[in-house]
C-alpha cells in the first residue's frame, strides 16, 4: 500500500509514457523514484559495483586538456564529470570514437578539441523524431522531455572540428553500427533503460572485437537499467568499474 501510494503522489508526465506504452511496471518504478527524489530520500541500488579512482585509470600518464567551462544545461556532461572523460580519451589518444546520444553536442565537441586529428563519430535520433515514430522499433527509451528539446549538434556545427565529426542519424536499436568506422573509443550515453544500455554496448563491443575503452554515462541509482548492464557485464568477467565521484563506468578490453 506504501508503495502504491508514494507511486500516485510521484506520477508525472514522463512516467505516464510508460503507462501508455504498457509497460506498468515501469511507470511504478519511474513514480517511485520521482517521489524519493522530491523528498530528497536516497534511491538505494540493487547493483554493488566497485570503484577505481581517476588516477589509477591513468597510471603515470599525464594527459593535458583544454576546456571551454559553460553554464550547464539540463542534459549536458557537469564539467567535473567531463575533465574525467577528456582525461581518459587524451590518455588513450584512439583515431576514431564514437559516442551514442549527440544531443547538443557539448561532449562531442570537446573530444573533438582534445584530439588534434581523430574522427569523432556521434549519433542520435533524427531531429524529427517524436515517439509516433517508433513503428517497429521494440525497445523501451527514456528521457523524453530531453528528446523533444534537443537541437542535434548545436554546440559544434559551426566550428572547424566540425570537419572532423561524422554526425548519424538512427535510433540505435536497429542503426547500423558499422556505419561508425572502426572505432576504439566508446561513450554510451543514450536512452538509459537496460534494453537500450545492454543493446548498444553489445554492438559497441562487437564493433571493437572486445579490444576497446567503454565509458557509460549515469551508471547510478537513478538509472538503474544502465547499473544492471553494468553488473551483468562484470558477471562476464569484464571489470567495470566507476570512475571515484562520478557516476561514469569505465572498463578496458585488450
Amino acid at each position: 500500500m506504501k508503495r502504491i501510494l508514494r507511486g500516485l503522489l510521484g506520477a508525472n508526465g514522463a512516467a505516464l509514457i510508460y503507462l501508455a506504452r504498457g509497460s506498468p511496471e515501469r511507470f511504478s518504478d519511474a513514480c517511485n523514484r520521482a517521489f524519493r527524489a522530491a523528498r530528497d530520500e536516497p534511491v538505494r541500488s540493487p547493483f554493488e559495483i566497485p570503484t577505481i579512482e581517476l588516477g589509477e585509470i591513468l597510471g603515470d600518464r599525464r594527459p593535458r586538456i583544454t576546456l571551454s567551462v559553460t553554464s550547464y544545461e539540463d542534459g549536458m556532461l557537469p564539467t567535473e564529470q567531463l575533465v574525467a572523460l577528456l582525461a581518459i580519451l587524451v590518455a588513450e589518444q584512439p583515431s576514431e570514437v564514437l559516442e551514442i546520444g549527440t544531443f547538443m553536442g557539448h561532449t562531442t565537441r570537446h573530444m573533438a578539441e582534445a584530439l588534434a586529428s581523430a574522427v569523432i563519430h556521434t549519433v542520435d535520433l533524427p531531429e524529427a523524431y517524436t515517439p509516433a515514430h517508433e513503428g517497429s522499433v521494440s525497445l523501451p527509451k527514456d528521457d523524453f522531455h530531453l528528446i523533444q528539446r534537443r537541437i542535434v549538434g548545436r554546440e559544434f556545427k559551426s566550428l572547424p572540428v566540425a570537419d572532423r565529426i561524422r554526425q548519424h542519424f538512427g535510433d540505435t536499436a536497429t542503426w547500423d553500427f558499422s556505419q561508425a568506422g572502426r572505432p576504439t573509443f566508446f561513450f554510451i550515453d543514450g536512452s538509459h533503460t537496460y534494453e537500450y544500455a545492454k543493446h548498444d554496448s553489445e554492438q559497441c563491443y562487437q564493433l571493437c572485437g572486445g579490444r576497446g575503452v567503454f565509458l557509460w554515462h549515469d551508471c547510478d541509482s537513478v538509472h538503474p537499467g544502465v547499473e544492471r548492464l553494468i553488473s551483468e557485464w562484470r558477471s562476464l568477467g569484464r571489470d567495470v568499474r566507476r570512475i571515484s565521484g562520478t557516476p561514469i563506468a569505465y572498463w578496458k578490453g585488450v
